[in-house]
């Protein structure tokens, strides 16, 4: 049960950075987020990212709270 919690809080943090960081993305020079784009289409690749890392968080937390309500 400790170890599903302690993960459940690694992929909350992470889910939190990616968002800040999607946040801070228009923060970069325009010329850099460019030449960046051009090679790894990092703008696209950051929001799925943030997509599939919300849902293993969401699911993480929805079997932590099962097992602690019902005891398993």
């Amino acid at each position: 049960m400790d170890q599903l919690f302690f993960f459940c809080i690694v992929v909350t943090a992470f889910n939190l950075f990616l968002i800040i960081y999607a946040f801070t993305l228009p923060l970069y020079p325009e010329s850099w987020r460019k030449k960046v784009n051009k090679k790894y289409n990092n703008d696209t690749t950051t929001g799925i990212t943030i997509l599939f890392v919300t849902l293993a968080c969401f699911i993480s937390w929805i079997i932590y709270f099962y097992f602690l309500i019902f005891h398993l």
